[in-house]
C-alpha cells in the first residue's frame, strides 16, 4: 500500500513539475523587461501619445524643447535683456541644438520657442512635470538647469523679486531640495554683493588690446568670443560634478566688466572711418551698435 501511495504522489509531483514549467514558459507571465536606456530627448506627446507630431511639436515636445520654454519663462519675467544675458542665452541655445538627438533640434527652433514664452501656451508647472518626467533619476541635471538660470536672471547684476519668485517655482516643480537650493541662493547672492574690481589696463588686457581701442562692433565679436570660450557646457558629462559658479562665474563676471568699461570709449566703425578719412563726405553705411541679436525686449 505505502508503495503504491508513493507512486501516486510521484506522479502528482511530476504532473506539477511540468505544469510549472509550461507556465514559466508563456511570455504573458514573465516579468516585464523595460529598456532603460532611452535615446536623448526622446519626445512625448503628452495630450496623444499615439498620435504622429509635427516637426514644430517634436521640437516643443522634447526634452530640450521643453527645457528652453522653462527658460523662456525667466528670461521673460523682468521683460529686459543685458548684454551679457543674451550672449549666455545665445551660447545655451547653441549647446542645446548640438547635445539634442531625437529629434535633432536648431538653435533657431529653440529660440523660438524661447521667444513664445513671452505669452506661454502652457503653464509653468505642467512644463516643469514634463521635464522631471523625462530626466527622471537625473537630479543632477536639473540642478545644473536651475544654477544656471540664477546665472542668467543674476547677468545685470540685480536678480529682480519676479525673477527670484520665478526661478523658486522651478526649483520646487524640479524637486530640487531644499538643502541644494538654499546653497546655490546663498552662493550667488554673497557672490553678488561684491564688485568686481577692474580698471583700464586690466580691461584691455582680458581683451587683448595692446595697441588703439578697437571699435564698438570688434569689441562686440571679442566679447561674444571670450564669454563663450569661459562658460561651461551644463549639458556635459564631464562637467556633471563641477558648478558653473566654480568653473566659469568670476571669469564671465571679469569680463563682462571690463566690456562694460572699453565701450563707453570705443568709438563705432562710422566715427574711426570718418578719423581716418576726413577728406569723404558720405562713408559707407554701417550697422549700428546692437548687442542684441533679435531679441525683442
Amino acid at each position: 500500500m505505502e508503495i503504491v501511495l508513493l507512486l501516486i504522489a510521484g506522479v502528482v509531483v511530476y504532473f506539477l513539475y511540468n505544469t510549472l514549467q509550461e507556465y514559466l514558459k508563456n511570455p504573458l507571465h514573465q516579468s516585464p523587461q523595460f529598456n532603460t536606456t532611452r535615446t536623448d530627448n526622446a519626445p512625448i506627446n503628452f495630450q496623444n501619445p499615439y498620435e504622429e507630431l509635427s516637426q514644430a511639436q517634436k521640437a516643443q515636445s522634447s526634452e530640450f524643447g521643453i527645457l528652453a520654454a522653462i527658460i523662456g519663462f525667466v528670461v521673460w519675467s523682468d521683460k529686459k535683456m543685458c548684454a551679457l544675458e543674451e550672449q549666455l542665452l545665445e551660447d545655451l541655445l547653441d549647446d542645446m541644438a548640438i547635445e539634442s538627438k531625437n529629434p535633432k533640434l536648431t538653435k533657431e527652433e529653440l529660440k523660438d520657442i524661447v521667444t513664445a514664452q513671452e505669452k506661454p501656451s502652457k503653464p509653468l508647472e505642467e512644463l516643469c512635470d514634463e521635464y522631471v518626467l523625462l530626466t527622471k533619476g537625473e537630479y543632477k541635471k536639473r540642478l545644473k538647469v536651475v544654477e544656471f538660470l540664477f546665472v542668467i536672471a543674476y547677468a545685470d547684476g540685480v536678480l529682480e523679486a519676479d525673477e527670484r519668485e520665478c526661478i523658486i517655482d522651478i526649483a520646487a516643480l524640479f524637486e530640487i531640495s531644499n538643502e541644494d537650493f538654499n546653497n546655490l541662493f546663498e552662493q550667488f547672492e554673497k557672490t553678488y554683493a561684491k564688485d568686481v574690481p577692474m580698471d583700464l589696463k586690466r580691461a584691455k588686457e582680458i581683451f587683448g588690446i595692446t595697441h588703439e581701442m578697437p571699435t564698438k562692433e570688434a569689441l562686440n565679436e571679442t566679447y561674444n568670443e571670450l564669454i563663450k570660450a569661459k562658460k561651461q557646457n551644463i549639458f556635459d558629462n564631464k562637467n556633471s560634478s563641477k558648478t558653473f559658479h566654480d568653473t566659469s562665474l568670476e571669469g564671465i563676471r571679469e569680463i563682462d566688466k571690463a566690456y562694460s568699461l572699453l565701450i563707453e570709449s570705443a568709438p563705432s566703425t562710422a566715427q574711426k572711418y570718418d578719423m581716418q578719412v576726413p577728406s569723404l563726405d558720405a562713408p559707407p553705411k554701417t550697422s549700428e551698435d546692437k548687442t542684441r541679436k533679435d531679441w525683442d525686449f
